[in-house]
């Protein structure tokens, strides 16, 4: 997903942001490639592991946490600011869902549970997080609704000073511990399905991600110390644990959060300098990657299948076939429509936003 960049010079831009971006993003292809593919698609052979460790995407929503605190506080405009982030994650996106389609339909297996058009209307309209009838086109959609609402959520709230004072610690507690007091006991599945519906597709089980991602901003700003920042990693190891019954994973993101901390607050990663290049161009497509990584891998890995190839080389033919497609979608799609809906010339659409978004801040 997109984790915005803060602005430097390129000399300066922080490696260690792009090593623990590159890191998050690789977990979810890894995921994906070894372990997903050949559960729900056994034609293509045994699962590597006897346990998927589903860390990445957890950990790509807490880095774009962390940023949106980063980023906002550098705009006087946060109508402006908001406009911003969704310029950068909405176009690939949907540039994502429509190729996502097209070669699964184009290519797919027959014997595939292939979308249907109903998906993909569902899926470009975002409905998919609350209509039970849509279903994703790919699995790694899930965070795209979470982030959009934690955009409009930051520029409804920064200005009202919920980035100062005290309570935000409080606050983050919270975030942490309610879900999972609500939850308790399978109070949520054996509430009415609308209240189920609301639950998943505001994702307020994934709170405490986001509660951590602004708990290390915080810790790099020198306003909570590191034990107050430890005891809410725990916290959040905690509550994830207890949404997902899942451990291994549970734990595997509590150790790449370490990794993001130090991102946060520490010196640089120098010592992956020599590799920098590779790192940087990873990162810059991370999103494209993560977007397509998943139905598409599983598509180019089946085909390869059928030529003959093993395990190890479907999982490099899929690694490889999407990073060119990330790449093409970077470079084609998110970075140039960006530049185009961000220009200095307002258009009338985003006027249009900015007077609407005006009126909910007085």
């Amino acid at each position: 997903m997109a984790t915005p960049v803060p602005t430097r010079a390129s000399t300066s831009r922080r490696l260690s942001w792009d090593v623990v971006r590159v890191l998050a993003v690789l977990a979810v292809v890894f995921c994906h490639t070894t372990y997903q593919g050949p559960v729900l698609h056994p034609e293509l052979g045994s699962p590597l592991g006897r346990f998927p460790l589903q860390v990445g995407a957890s950990v790509l929503l807490v880095i774009s946490a962390y940023f949106i605190c980063v980023t906002i506080r550098k705009r006087g405009s946060t109508s402006q600011w908001l406009w911003q982030r969704v310029c950068r994650v909405l176009p690939p996106y949907l540039a994502a869902v429509v190729v996502t389609y097209t070669l699964l339909i184009a290519f797919g297996p027959d014997n595939w549970n292939l979308p249907t058009q109903h998906d993909l209307w569902g899926n470009l309209t975002l409905a998919s997080a609350f209509d039970p009838t849509v279903r994703l086109i790919d699995g790694s959609y899930w965070t795209l609704p979470l982030q959009l609402m934690a955009f409009a959520a930051a520029a409804l709230l920064w200005p009202r000073g919920v980035g100062s004072g005290r309570w935000i610690t409080g606050l983050l507690w919270i975030m942490t511990v309610a879900p999972v007091v609500v939850q308790w006991h399978d109070r949520i599945l054996a509430s009415p399905f609308w209240v189920q519906q609301a639950w998943n597709g505001l994702g307020l089980h994934r709170l405490q991600l986001f509660a951590i991602g602004i708990a290390i901003w915080l810790w790099s700003q020198h306003r909570i110390g590191v034990l107050h920042l430890g005891s809410l990693l725990a916290a959040t190891v905690f509550a994830q644990h207890a949404h997902t019954a899942d451990l291994p994973s549970s734990l595997g993101i509590g150790v790449l959060l370490v990794f993001v901390a130090l991102a946060a607050r520490g010196p640089d990663w120098q010592l992956f300098a020599p590799i920098r290049r590779p790192i940087q161009f990873l990162a810059r497509i991370s999103f494209g990657i993560y977007l397509l990584n998943q139905e598409v891998g599983y598509l180019i890995s089946y085909h390869l299948m059928t030529l003959g190839a093993g395990r190890v080389e479907q999982i490099a033919g899929a690694v490889a076939g999407v990073i060119a497609l990330a790449w093409l979608l970077t470079k084609y799609v998110e970075q140039p429509v960006y530049r185009v809906l961000t220009a200095t010339r307002v258009r009338p659409v985003q006027r249009l936003g900015f007077r609407a978004f005006a009126w909910l801040n007085t």
